[in-house]
């Protein structure tokens, strides 16, 4: 039996927080679309917000990858001071948000990005064992998500990605994300930029229900729809007159 001296318990926590980070809270002030004083404050577990296009989605998911303004964000024309600010308040080790970046927002939109192929994914891969082993993981997960419709599990068993159909490849590209968070031993939320939008039903269902196991944060942006109906948004977009405004959901 091996004692644990408080130095010890002091070392085991650095190590894990220098792992780990949390976004906390946003704060948008004339930001963009967004006018006026808007706050949203994240699960530490799951947060969902609705939108439709042309609703801020994106600017939010900017703003937290920037951990503040991005560039070529203006205030919002109808602020009655030109002055905007942006509050991104985080717990644990900031700077794992800029270093993996690509691991944290996944836009289905690109799904190549995470792809291990591509030259400028997975560059925090140092070696061919924890290479073989992310590939391992991932194909895992992506069997998983497939395995409700074993017709698309066997089409794509080898994990080639250049004969995969749009949504496959996004899932493929989720795949990679998770599997490098679990075994380069990372806890690093997840933001999701309409992340069900280029998936058919199946692959939805086989994204969500893995979603719902992983103890990862996760704030998913997306539309009403993409949601099934015993999701309940914690914040809603709302579009009138211009500008933008978050809304907590209290129902």
């Amino acid at each position: 039996m091996v004692a644990i001296t408080d130095e010890g318990d002091d070392l085991i926590m650095q190590e894990i927080q220098s792992n780990s980070v949390r976004f906390l809270k946003l704060q948008l002030k004339n930001y963009g679309i967004f006018l006026g004083s808007n706050k949203i404050n994240f699960d530490r577990r799951r947060t969902l917000i609705v939108g439709m296009n042309g609703t801020g989605k994106t600017t939010i998911v900017n703003a937290l990858a920037n951990l503040g303004p991005a560039t070529g964000v203006k205030p919002n024309h109808q602020a009655m001071h030109s002055e905007m600010s942006v509050e991104v308040v985080t717990e644990g080790n900031r700077n794992l948000i800029t270093k993996y970046g690509s691991l944290i927002f996944l836009y289905s939109e690109f799904p190549e990005l995470n792809m291990p192929d591509n030259e400028n994914s997975l560059t925090y891969v140092f070696d061919q064992h924890q290479l073989k082993a992310i590939k391992n993981e991932a194909k895992g997960i992506f069997q998983s998500v497939l395995s409700r419709n074993s017709g698309k599990m066997e089409a794509n068993k080898d994990l080639n990605h250049n004969t995969m159909a749009a949504g496959e490849k996004v899932c493929l590209s989720y795949a990679y994300a998770f599997a490098v968070r679990k075994i380069l031993t990372l806890d690093l939320p997840v933001v999701f930029d309409s992340p069900y939008a280029r998936l058919d039903k199946w692959l939805g269902q086989g994204v969500c229900a893995f979603l719902r196991e992983q103890p990862y944060q996760q704030i998913i942006l997306g539309h009403k729809a993409e949601f099934e109906e015993e999701e309940k948004p914690h914040y809603i977009l709302e579009y009138a007159d211009g500008y933008s405004r978050v809304v907590k959901n209290d129902e």
